[in-house]
């Protein structure tokens, strides 16, 4: 398979944890879907504070080296046509990941590494680079059962023309899937009509550019947060913008963006 050159390829982070072999799976078949070349991305460090010998040093690497290998075998076997690319150094799964997210057309990590504590929902890393990434996240859980062949998207109504409502349009294309496409009208908001005339409007720009893809819409104006959890039950994919119009600045992540993946 032919790549263009300069397309942005998926980035998965890899540790060798279960978690990061179901994100490794994902990103793999998410490149297939885009003819995208794939990254697998391993970052190792020395965890001690105090200076080390280089030879101990290489050990690390070394064996950061046999991780990676492992997961570059992985993807190759997942998507035999797609070009898998190897990226091996050293610093945090953030700071590495972060600086590939740079180039990244996608990013793609499980929602925790092998390192914390096992009874965490979601690890350090993976709220992090949702915050503050260069390119879209995606933070992949388990899912239970089978495809449902649904993405959601939450759109916030005061900017439907947010990046969120394209990736959603676009996963649903590739994906051969149906689209529920959520309005998240400002909370307590006593006049309605300019926001629904502006999501009516960004929906159907994209149902014309998309025009396989069917688009179901619904529209909330209240406790958003539990909206999208109970239709990210039923999805394979949820789409979120990073934070709302009204979540605190001091907030790295929204309200509604924290609540999925901690959910």
């Amino acid at each position: 398979m032919q790549h263009n050159a300069d397309q942005r390829p998926v980035v998965a982070g890899y540790d060798g944890s279960e978690a990061s072999e179901r994100a490794l799976r994902w990103a793999a078949e998410e490149a297939r879907l885009r003819f995208a070349p794939l990254v697998v991305c391993h970052a190792w460090q020395w965890s001690q504070g105090t200076p080390v010998p280089l030879a101990s040093m290489e050990t690390v690497r070394r064996l950061g080296s046999q991780v990676l290998d492992k997961g570059v075998d992985l993807a190759r076997r997942l998507a035999p046509r797609i070009e898998v690319r190897t990226s091996l150094d050293l610093g945090s799964p953030s700071v590495v990941l972060m600086s590939e997210s740079g180039a990244a057309d996608l990013l793609v990590v499980g929602r925790r590494g092998s390192g914390g504590f096992a009874e965490l929902r979601i690890g350090s890393t993976a709220v992090q680079l949702a915050a503050h990434a260069y390119c879209p996240v995606a933070v992949v859980g388990e899912r239970p059962g089978p495809p449902a062949n649904l993405v959601v998207v939450g759109v916030d109504a005061t900017a439907p023309e947010r990046l969120e409502l394209r990736l959603a349009f676009e996963q649903a294309w590739l994906r051969k899937a149906s689209l529920r496409a959520i309005c998240l009208l400002p909370e307590e908001a006593r006049e309605t009509r300019e926001y629904m005339v502006a999501f009516r409007r960004a929906v159907s720009i994209l149902e014309e550019r998309y025009g396989q893809v069917n688009v179901e819409t619904t529209v909330v104006d209240d406790a958003h947060v539990t909206a999208l959890q109970q239709a990210a039950q039923d999805a394979d994919l949820v789409v979120v913008g990073d934070r709302g119009w009204d979540d605190p600045v001091e907030l790295p992540l929204g309200v509604v963006c924290q609540a999925l993946l901690r959910g």
